[in-house]
């Protein structure tokens, strides 16, 4: 069976804006750009790029790295002082165009076919945002986990769950339409230091359910240094943008859903629908949705 068209009322992706906000960042930064520029998406023509770097003014030899790729024209951006990595996230939002949009920090990188795994999910499906395997890598860009959620529930979303006692949302594996930005007040967005990207799926998800997706499209890499290393400050912010402090219940209810996803999902003991990953049909040749029986 051949891939389905996009029907009338989901317009097909045809462009895709990726933000890498960034500083000092020279020792890093070539491996997360040559991930973005060279997806097969962008390199065989099926997707248009419009790929903003905004570096916060960084002396250690960054801009020059940047200056050779948009010399190239390859990518564009801005190098100037910032009131942090939210800030200068927000001048590349301002910037995007197109249908689906990204981020990834400098470090980080994408599956060399993420971007068409994006365009194929959003074609054939209804999907306002979605996420992939939750993957890390070390120094030398080894794989050193993955994991994949089974689903993510709205209302965990919105309380913190994901993030304080159950994985949280990978960044690096996360894209979304364009119009979502809407849902975000940039004011609020740019007091964060630590959980700015929890904010971003925080106002997401008062309208709109993340789906998974059963691939490899990101990554995070773990190095010295990173914000991300303060999880401390990360959960205050968090506790924060949520106000809301887990409950009890809130602690019994995600200790089930983490036994739920450790189940095979086809058992009895599984309610029907509770697996929620969009995988690839190997017989339809085609990125599947789960089906009643799954």
């Amino acid at each position: 069976m051949s891939t389905p068209r996009p029907s009338a009322a989901r317009k097909p992706v045809e462009a895709i804006t990726v933000v890498t906000p960034c500083f000092n960042s020279a020792k890093y930064i070539e491996e997360t750009i040559e991930s973005v520029i060279n997806q097969r998406a962008v390199r065989q023509g099926r997707l248009r790029l419009n790929y903003w770097v905004i570096d916060g003014g960084s002396t250690d030899g960054t801009q020059a790295i940047l200056q050779h790729y948009a010399d190239r024209g390859e990518l564009s951006f801005i190098s100037e002082k910032d009131a942090g990595m939210y800030d200068a996230l927000i001048k590349g939002f301002k910037r995007v165009q197109g249908d689906v949009c990204c981020y990834i920090n400098a470090g980080d990188y994408y599956h060399l076919t993420a971007f068409d795994v994006v365009k194929e999910v959003m074609d054939a499906h209804d999907v306002p945002w979605l996420s992939g395997w939750h993957v890390m890598y070390n120094e030398r860009s080894q794989v050193i986990n993955f994991y994949l959620q089974k689903r993510f529930f709205r209302s965990f979303i919105r309380k913190g769950i994901y993030g304080r006692l159950q994985p949280h949302i990978q960044q690096e594996s996360t894209f979304w339409r364009t119009e979502l930005l809407d849902l975000l007040d940039f004011d609020k967005l740019r007091s964060f230091r630590y959980a700015g990207d929890f904010y971003l799926w925080y106002s997401f998800a008062s309208q709109h359910d993340l789906t998974v997706v059963a691939s490899q499209l990101g990554g995070f890499k773990l190095h010295p240094g990173q914000l991300s290393s303060a999880m401390d400050k990360y959960t205050a912010e968090l506790e924060r943008i949520c106000g809301h402090r887990l409950s009890v219940w809130d602690r019994i209810v995600s200790q089930l859903d983490m036994l739920m996803a450790k189940l095979p999902s086809r058992k009895v003991l599984v309610p029907i629908g509770y697996e929620r990953v969009i995988r690839w049909d190997r017989e339809r040749n085609f990125w599947a949705a789960p089906t009643a029986n799954q």
